[in-house]
């Protein structure tokens, strides 16, 4: 590849920052000129490019725009001359009667392989080493059909370009860095072309929230979603880079900016394990999905928190895109956060730092900022900021759990929703979850011997190394938990450090300070050493190897009985009499059985802790829909794609029942964000957490009560937790 190429390639590097509208500006996602008239040269050969939605020069179907479906509609070309290396598709669309009018872009697909000469109906992944491209909706898009303005008839160009070189995929590629790098390259081109005009006749043709929103700090220009009335920003931040001195600090608020901050695309993530180019300690970002036309409605807000154990994760997911459920009237916002060290170190210097004897929540106060923001900004956005839903998965369940515990979120939200380890605080499965916290004494002593692994011995020297030198391992765990079995807990992690988290789980509860809100909680079947029966054979070829956050899975006899006697002791025989087994296929199904049965038992003895002193609606669940074609059945964190009504963000196929699932999931999520009630019209009944009842709400396979246990069961392991210290 030439030099040239790569130095075009690299000017194609942006940083988050202001950038005034000028005159002479375009919108992100348009172009002053096709690429077929841009590229092509007089000599150059000819493809032939169909479609078999649509012929040449006739309407594009309703389903293949915005107004339908959004389904790309296929493409197929004559195969590129000798030297073609990678293909290139461009779809644009501009003004019939106007050949000068700027383009808008709706799909860009480079480095498809010069063996591909077609891209499927319906394609929502691109053939393997190619890579989508930035187009209306962003960087790195998928298709975007027709959506025409009022009063516009456009036409849509389909073009195919035959290059002799690959262009080198970048997170930060711009389109005409992009065409800039083709020049020179391109050896045939082709296109076909599609007319579509505006429908007034659509509901979803109204876009929401045309033109800049103004929050605390400047004016932020957002980007239509694939759903046009959804208006989406990315990377709008919220707090101040937590970098140089405000390294290990609480978040500061973010600076202002003059003209139009453009919040086109998602933010680097925070440090972890990965790839470092896609990551940066300049990362507390937020992204706001929202269906309001105006700045005066008053939605509620659902501002969810990723999980993954305190140490990997990002706000970008795609699992938890928020614009299904922003098409069904709740603003969604998701956000970056400290992990890792950067997010959970304690020391003793940085407690005294600090002003209020405390360290090790950074990350912890990341939502806390995040929430204050929500509070000042949201109703610019359409959003109603007395009527906000925190929610997370895992950790960022955990995390929710944190906040309610915590008076510096008081008053910042009034519901929160907790997916996956609810745990009633005599429960040994709550010390190495992501639930699991460390006193302030421990994590500062862990700190210190951390920066003296680093060779800093001194705040300051901290703060001088490469975030890249502070990064830990995955499988970095505190060993110095008791959990009753090999399961430890991630090392960098929650600190009760008195001031951000002033009381453990059974401290807070029998005091009752936690705040007063309006809950759901819940488990999945198959996770916490729960695993469905086709795995088992699989498990035990592949051995046991548990990762911090995660349990030791029991599938072999042996492995299942000195499980038992580990964790229960002198009450190993009752708990084999009441998990009977002789084999290993026997001894895997109640060890799954046992961890369900934990679960469900220790999220019944937390709710009723939780209820002795707030009375706000609290309902329980238990998720057990497998994904279809999932190999690891309901699995941790399989809800998260039915909760926001995502199925279409994986590209899989999916069943009528999955759909069904789906829909009525999130629906229940979307009636509690509103109302605090899950309930509405045509969904199954949920009834509210009853103490006398013994059930909890299945959703998935089946939409009704299910009992937490067996009597003899649920006698057992109240036992058991009598036994044990509470956290």
């Amino acid at each position: 590849m030439s030099r040239n190429l790569l130095r075009l390639l690299a000017m194609a590097c942006i940083f988050h920052g202001a950038v005034a509208i000028g005159q002479q500006d375009l919108v992100p996602g348009h172009a002053r000129e096709l690429a077929v008239h841009s590229l092509a040269t007089p000599s150059i050969a000819h493809l032939t490019v169909t479609t078999p939605s649509f012929a040449d020069g006739v309407e594009i179907p309703k389903e293949n725009t915005q107004y339908g479906g959004n389904i790309f509609p296929g493409l197929e070309w004559t195969a590129g001359p000798q030297g073609t290396q990678s293909y290139a598709v461009i779809v644009q669309g501009q003004r019939t009667n106007d050949p000068h009018a700027i383009s808008s872009i709706h799909l860009v697909v480079f480095d498809i392989p010069a063996a591909v000469t077609q891209l499927d109906k319906g394609m929502t992944a691109v053939p393997d080493s190619a890579v989508f491209g930035p187009n209306v909706h962003g960087p790195h898009q998928a298709y975007v059909g027709p959506h025409a303005h009022p009063d516009a008839t456009n036409g849509y160009h389909f073009q195919v370009l035959a290059l002799d070189t690959t262009l080198p995929p970048s997170d930060t590629v711009q389109y005409d860095t992009l065409i800039a790098a083709m020049r020179g390259h391109v050896l045939a081109v082709g296109d076909v072309v599609g007319i579509s005009s505006h429908d007034p006749n659509t509901p979803g043709a109204v876009t929401a929230l045309p033109g800049p929103v103004k929050v605390s700090t400047g004016l932020l220009q957002g980007i239509p979603g694939r759903n046009p009335s959804i208006s989406v920003f990315k990377g709008v931040p919220y707090a101040a880079p937590p970098v140089g001195h405000l390294r290990f600090r609480e978040p500061q608020p973010p600076a202002a900016w003059a003209g139009i901050y453009k919040a086109d695309h998602f933010s680097k993530l925070c440090p972890q394990i990965g790839d470092p180019s896609a990551m940066s300690e300049d990362c507390l970002y937020a992204n706001i999905w929202t269906g309001a036309r105006t700045g005066t409605e008053r939605r509620p807000v659902f501002v969810w928190i990723y999980g993954g154990g305190f140490s990997m994760g990002t706000g970008a997911d795609p699992t938890f895109d928020g614009e299904a459920l922003a098409a069904k009237g709740v603003i969604v916002i998701t956000f970056n956060y400290r992990i890792g060290v950067l997010g959970f170190l304690a020391t003793p210097e940085l407690s005294r730092e600090s002003g209020h004897n405390a360290s090790g929540n950074f990350g912890l106060l990341d939502d806390v900022a995040m929430l204050k923001w929500v509070q000042q900004n949201i109703a610019a956005f359409g959003g109603d900021p007395a009527h906000v839903t925190i929610g997370g998965q895992s950790a960022g369940a955990g995390s929710v759990g944190f906040m309610a515990m915590s008076p510096l979120a008081r008053g910042l939200f009034e519901q929160g929703v907790e997916e996956s380890h609810a745990r009633y605080s005599h429960d040994t499965e709550l010390r190495y979850l992501s639930v699991s916290y460390r006193t302030l004494s421990k994590a500062e002593t862990d700190g210190d011997t951390f920066a003296v692994s680093r060779g800093a011995h001194s705040l300051k020297e901290l703060r001088a190394l490469p975030w890249q030198q502070l990064l830990l391992p995955r499988d970095a765990s505190d060993q110095s938990v008791e959990t009753g079995s090999d399961a430890k807990p991630p090392l960098f992690r929650p600190v009760v450090d008195g001031w951000v988290l002033p009381a453990d789980y059974s401290e807070t509860y029998a005091r009752g300070t936690q705040n007063k809100v309006a809950i759901i909680a819940g488990n999945n079947r198959d996770e916490t050493g729960a695993v469905p029966e086709f795995t088992f054979s699989q498990r035990r070829a592949a051995g046991n190897h548990p990762t911090p956050g995660n349990p030791h899975i029991n599938v072999t006899l042996t492995e299942f009985q000195d499980a038992a006697k580990r964790k229960f002791g002198p009450l190993a025989e009752e708990y084999l009499k009441l998990y009977p087994a002789t084999n290993d296929d026997e001894a895997a199904e109640q060890s799954a059985n046992s961890a369900r049965d934990n679960s469900r038992i220790s999220t019944y003895l937390w709710a009723l802790d939780w209820r002795r002193h707030d009375n706000k609606p609290l309902y329980t669940y238990f998720w057990t829909h497998r994904p279809t074609g999932d190999p690891a059945g309901a699995h941790h964190a399989s809800e998260i794609l039915f909760v926001f009504d995502n199925l279409g963000m994986k590209d899989q196929e999916w069943t009528d029942e999955d759909r069904k699932v789906a829909s009525t999931v999130s629906s229940y999520w979307v009636n509690f964000i509103v109302g605090g009630n899950p309930n509405g019209s045509g969904l199954p009944q949920w009834s509210g957490f009853d103490p006398k009842a013994k059930s909890v709400m299945e959703l998935g396979d089946h939409f009704a009560p299910m009992p937490i246990a067996s009597d003899a069961r649920i006698v057992f392991w109240k036992k058991f937790f009598a036994t044990q210290p509470a956290w």
